[in-house]
Formats: C-alpha cells, sequence, structure tokens
C-alpha cells in the first residue's frame, strides 16, 4: 500500500485487507508466472515484429537467437520491485537483460559449437547470468528456452555443403565395403569350385 509518508515496509498478501481510505492507495502485482518471448515470427512475441536477438559468436559469425523466458516476482520483494522499477520492470528489466546475456554468452563460444555441441551448455550459461542479474532485482527465472538459432545465408549454406559432402563420403565408404564384400564372396566362389575340381581329379 502507498501512504502519503511513503510505502509499507512489507506487500500486502493475497486476501482482504484494511487501508486508509484517501490516504492509502494500493498498487496491485501478479506473483504468477509469466512468460516473455522474443521471436523472428510475427505477432509470436511480445514486440509484435521480428524481435529476435542477433549476436555475434567468438570467431565473428552473426547468429539470430528466438528465445522464451519465464519468470515471475518473488512474493518476498514486491515492495523493492515497486520502488525500482514500477510497473516498467519488464520493458525495462526482462527484455533487456534477456538480450544481453544471450549476446554476452555467444560471444563466448564458436559458430559450430552453437550450431552442435554446445547448444545446451549455452543455453545453461544464458540461464545462470539471467537468475543473477533477476534475483537481485526482485525477480525469480522459472525457466529459460532457446526457441531457435538461425545462421547467416552464408555459413547456413556451407554447413549444407558439409552435409552433402559427407553423405556422399559415406555413399562411397559403402560402395567401397560392397564391392569387398563381392570381391570375397568371389574367392569364396573361386575356391570352392577350385576344391571341388581337386577332388573330382583325384
Amino acid at each position: 500500500a502507498i501512504a502519503d509518508g511513503g510505502i509499507r515496509p512489507n506487500a500486502l498478501g493475497p486476501g482482504v485487507h484494511w487501508v486508509t481510505p484517501w490516504l492509502e492507495n494500493v498498487q496491485l502485482y501478479s506473483i504468477s508466472k509469466r512468460t516473455y518471448t522474443m521471436s523472428s515470427t510475427v505477432n509470436e512475441g511480445q514486440v509484435q515484429s521480428n524481435d529476435s536477438i542477433s549476436a555475434r559468436t567468438a570467431d565473428g559469425q552473426e547468429v539470430k537467437i528466438d528465445a522464451s523466458l519465464t519468470y515471475m516476482i518473488d512474493p518476498t520483494q514486491v515492495v523493492k520491485v515497486h520502488i525500482d522499477w514500477q510497473n516498467r520492470f519488464e520493458n525495462d528489466l526482462v527484455r533487456p537483460q534477456a538480450r544481453g546475456a544471450i549476446r554476452e554468452s555467444v560471444a563466448q563460444f564458436k559458430v559450430a559449437e552453437v550450431y552442435s555441441v554446445k547448444r545446451e551448455e549455452l543455453a545453461v550459461l544464458i540461464a545462470e547470468k539471467l537468475q543473477t542479474a533477476f534475483k537481485r532485482n526482485g525477480l525469480v527465472l522459472d525457466s529459460f528456452v532457446m526457441r531457435d538459432i538461425s545462421f547467416s545465408p552464408e555459413y547456413a549454406q556451407s554447413i549444407e555443403l558439409k552435409q552433402i559432402a559427407e553423405q556422399d563420403s559415406q555413399r562411397a565408404a559403402l560402395v567401397v565395403q560392397q564391392k569387398k564384400q563381392e570381391a570375397e564372396q568371389a574367392r569364396a566362389v573361386a575356391e570352392g569350385q577350385r576344391d571341388a575340381s581337386i577332388i573330382a581329379a583325384e
């Protein structure tokens, strides 16, 4: 409750409470979970246009990340959130902290790592950064999800060409293996015919 003399030190919890009319007013804050989404798909996130996060990897490649996070106001920190942020905490805290954590974290990995082996490690690092920043400001991070990672057209093409080359190599290896098996079978047949000829000659 907000009084003429300032703000009560403790938030009023759910339920019925007495406030002094004309001297106090109540500012409501939901402590339920909220989801904030940043997406390249129009109308999918809080910002209605392309809102994916553009970041540079350690080796200078640009990646674009779509992400969602679920968070809530810490019920014990409602007064702090009100004093520091009022109702601006989503636009002025959640959004910039999320985008900053993603950019800082992506910069610690090479593009090939982001693409494959360290994707989960990247998501964990981002979540840890957000947990720390949110806790400092009276929020609690419930979950962080990297929904999509896209690459520059040049890098995407190089990945496709590499996969085609790997498939061609695997196909060639199968052909070689098949030829070896055919040669083994032909040798076994020839040995069988030779043994049969020797036995017949004897």
